[in-house]
């Protein structure tokens, strides 16, 4: 079966006062993969994450997103856009103090005035597969850095968006919470079938992706699918691309 495109990108360009951060970038991506955008800091990763999420707009080319022309569509159609294609994960965490758990993760159903009992089983589903029940009524300066982030997680998942943003989301925790979280991130890309896509600086998080795509002075020079390959098996060609 012919894999479905989710996020098109054509000759992308983006200029900032004279200095080109993307230089003519063309990327597929697919539904249901899990890609990485793996580069330095500097080499516009976060760019063209924020030209998916209609922060930044390129100085030219087109963005599509199942279909929708996001280079040229008004405020009120970007707004919806947003609130109903992606979600977030944050390095940190973004939760509210002042709420509980629970009210964290409900929180985007509320902001998009839907009734929160129509959600009741995939909020237990999703709070059992991130084993984060008996959180609910504890408060975030509760928790753990890793209980924290699957918490995040938890919240990113509730309103099924199409695409799940991980920005550095490792870069808060210790190794190996960062593990916990990469695999955790593997796992729901296999059972909730939702394309994520993942900034990082390392191989190491990239491993746990389907496919590697490594930025380099605003262009990508390598295109890896792992086809198979063990984490490990994969690290080593990612090594081998990044080295």
């Amino acid at each position: 079966m012919e894999k479905k495109k989710l996020i098109e990108f054509r000759n992308i360009v983006k200029n900032f006062d004279g200095n080109f951060v993307l230089k003519g970038v063309n990327l597929d991506i697919y539904e249901k993969e899990f890609v990485t955008l793996l580069g330095p800091s500097g080499c516009g990763k976060t760019t063209l994450l924020n030209c998916i999420s209609t922060i930044d707009k390129p100085t030219s080319g087109d963005i599509t997103f199942d279909g929708f022309d996001i280079v040229n569509a008004k405020d009120d159609q970007l707004a919806d856009y947003r609130s109903h294609n992606i979600s977030y994960i944050f390095q940190s965490y973004n939760l509210v103090e002042t709420l509980t758990v629970y009210e964290n993760i409900i929180l985007p159903l509320q902001i998009k005035g839907e009734r929160v009992n129509s959600h009741k089983e995939d909020i237990d589903t999703i709070l059992e597969k991130l084993s984060i029940q008996t959180l609910k009524n504890k408060f975030p300066n509760q928790l753990s850095g890793g209980q924290r982030q699957r918490v995040a997680t938890a919240r990113a998942l509730v309103d099924q968006s199409s695409l799940l943003i991980a920005d550095e989301p490792t870069g808060a925790l210790d190794s190996a919470n960062s593990e916990n979280l990469m695999l955790l991130l593997q796992e729901i890309n296999k059972s909730f079938r939702i394309t994520i896509l993942l900034v990082t600086h390392d191989p190491a998080a990239a491993k746990y992706s389907s496919r590697m795509l490594l930025l380099k002075d605003g262009q990508i020079i390598e295109d890896v699918t792992r086809n198979g390959m063990s984490n490990d098996e994969y690290l080593e060609v990612i090594y081998s691309k990044t080295r």
